[in-house]
């Protein structure tokens, strides 16, 4: 039944349903993830194996609440109701002492005036403005962010250099600290893993890859990261550097006994060009893994860019006991995609009909596909490989289905309905231009010495992955130092290893306070990780992005066609 709304009161508002108490627990993102250990664990995603684990050594402390207010509204209203309980009269409020963002708040009477600070004193610093770096960090801001954010937010005038400078310090001596806990404990969980596929237990399987702050080569800081194959943890990262402010300062001051004094603390770590900076990374890891956690790197999944296992081959890190090289899959599929685009630019086997950046796209897949699916046998993955190719090019007349597969699960259309006697239709077979330009190719990306390296299906999708963490904390646009990359590469680290837990591990470290709020949305952050690849895995959605991704392809292709070259070289000429 309807209210009648009535006519002369303009302040009425009509009544909505209550919303319903919800009675559930407000931290059920915590169960999301521990009950991944009561799941089959080769059913869980790579993060929900990785954030299982206990938040039992983090303190909380549930009475800490910050608010922003707006100071002259708040107090004024406070000194108009308040009055001193000794003398009865009326209070007034003020500010002083302003640090930061942190200040003293001066409550005034007949009895005299009293300070009260508005963030406690901790490790020389304030903890408000503590914590005010170590978020920005999180954002990948600096010090003139956070001007920023307290200019706009008429906060005040930001943090000095100085401050600053020492909470940098104070920050990265704790994250430091805690990433080899977590590396240690990455070591351990591999041992372990190990002794489960019935291994040698020291003797780990580990991905490498570098990452630049600049792209082209040219950057002056790099860091590489190994990563353990089974547990998918980060288990040691060396951030390399060519480049030191203080040096570069001290070069045009002619007093050099700053300079001499610095020598030891140096930033500049690597000599040579930037490229060299993964190959001397990892070299340095193996030399040190058996003196640092007592294990061997005895088998290196690389991408096959660098000549980093060439230099670990010549070093003999374990003297006697060889290295064996794996080659990452997803690599060595995006070999098919850039031999067939460059086969298309010098056969000009462009254009509607040939050689398509769908059908490039659509071969590439096919290519990996024969490899993930057949990774435990080479003679499998060649004959995969070329039945991809012999499939494409059949026709009604001449059907070329020898090599493809049969059975219930096959892909081969032809073969299926082979097997239920039905009649088959063919769909027009690649043009003749491009079967015998690419028929060399598939032969060369098919030898045995390559498919040799692919047994296993070894990948670097983890460091990959890692490496999209760090440039979060350390955005490559923005400039940053040696220091600020450690930060980045140590907190990215904990974070893919143990999840927001790690975060709030530093923050009790650097005594910072936990809130409800805070440890809610580190909760609530690793439940979303864990959410968020299962979606992705799931046959409907991968279907739904294959889609879109072919459709946006072909209407590119489609574009190309109709309207030509417009972008270009001396285009304009």
């Amino acid at each position: 039944m309807s209210r009648k709304v009535p006519k002369d009161n303009l302040n009425y508002r009509p009544a909505r349903p209550r919303r319903r108490k919800y009675e559930g627990n407000q931290f059920s993102c915590v169960e999301d993830i521990n009950t991944v250990e009561e799941s089959n664990d080769e059913e869980a995603s790579a993060s929900a194996k990785k954030l299982k684990k206990s938040l039992d050594d983090i303190i909380i402390n549930p009475s800490l609440c910050y608010r922003i207010i707006e100071f002259i509204g708040v107090f004024s209203a406070l000194a108009d109701i308040l009055v001193c309980s000794k003398c009865k009269q009326k209070v007034s409020f003020g500010e002083s002492g302003e640090k930061g963002l942190r200040f003293k708040l001066s409550v005034t009477c007949k009895c005299g005036t009293v300070l009260i600070p508005s963030s406690p004193f901790i490790f020389n610093a304030y903890e408000i403005n503590r914590r005010i770096v170590f978020a920005m960090r999180l954002l990948g801001v600096a010090r003139e962010g956070i001007r920023i954010f307290c200019g706009i937010m008429n906060l005040g005038t930001g943090i000095s250099q100085h401050a600053y400078d020492r909470i940098i310090q104070h920050i990265h001596v704790s994250v430091k600290k805690l990433f080899e806990v977590s590396t240690k404990n990455a070591i351990e969980l591999e041992k372990k893993e190990n002794e489960k596929k019935e291994k040698p237990i020291l003797n780990l399987t580990v991905s490498g890859d570098g990452s630049w702050k600049k792209r082209g080569f040219s950057s002056l800081y790099g860091v590489t990261t190994l990563i353990a194959y089974y547990s998918g943890k980060v288990i040691d990262v060396i951030i390399k550097s060519s480049y030191c402010h203080t040096c570069n300062f001290a070069q045009n001051n002619p007093d050099n006994s700053a300079y001499e004094d610095h020598v030891e603390n140096c930033d500049v770590n690597h000599k040579g060009s930037a490229g060299k900076m993964e190959v001397d990374a990892v070299l340095e890891m193996f030399k040190r893994s058996e003196e640092k956690y007592g294990v061997r790197y005895t088998n290196y999944v690389g991408d096959g860019d660098t000549k980093t296992f060439k230099a670990i081959l010549n070093a003999k890190p374990y003297d006697d006991i060889p290295v064996i090289k794996s080659e990452c899959v997803g690599h060595v599929a995006k070999r098919m995609g850039s031999r067939l685009r460059n086969i298309k630019k010098t056969a000009k086997l462009g254009g509607k009909g040939k050689l398509t950046d769908v059908l490039i796209k659509k071969l590439t897949t096919y290519y990996g596909l024969a490899i993930r699916r057949n990774s435990e046998s080479k003679d499998m993955m060649r004959k995969e490989i070329m039945a991809t190719y012999y499939h494409s090019i059949s026709t009604d007349k001449k059907p070329q289905h020898q090599f493809c597969p049969t059975g219930v699960d096959t892909w081969c259309a032809y073969n299926i309905a082979q097997s239920k006697n039905m009649p088959y239709t063919h769909k027009d077979p690649l043009h003749p231009d491009v079967q015998t330009s690419i028929l060399p190719i598939y032969e060369d990306l098919s030898r045995d010495d390559l498919l040799e390296r692919c047994v296993g299906g070894f990948t670097q999708n983890a460091n990959e992955s890692f490496n999209s963490t760090i440039w979060r904390l350390a955005p490559k646009h923005l400039h940053c130092g040696s220091k600020i990359i450690e930060i980045a590469a140590y907190l990215a680290a904990g974070i893919f290893n143990d999840g927001y837990s790690f975060i709030l591990k530093v923050m009790n470290d650097l005594e910072l306070q936990i809130g409800k709020e805070c440890q809610f949305f580190a909760n609530d952050y690793d439940a979303h990780r864990v959410q968020r690849p299962n979606r992705r895995s799931l046959s409907s959605s991968k279907e739904a992005r294959t889609a879109r991704k072919g459709k946006k392809t072909g209407e590119m292709d489609d574009y190309h066609e109709i309207e030509g070259l417009l972008y270009g070289p001396d285009i304009a000429e």
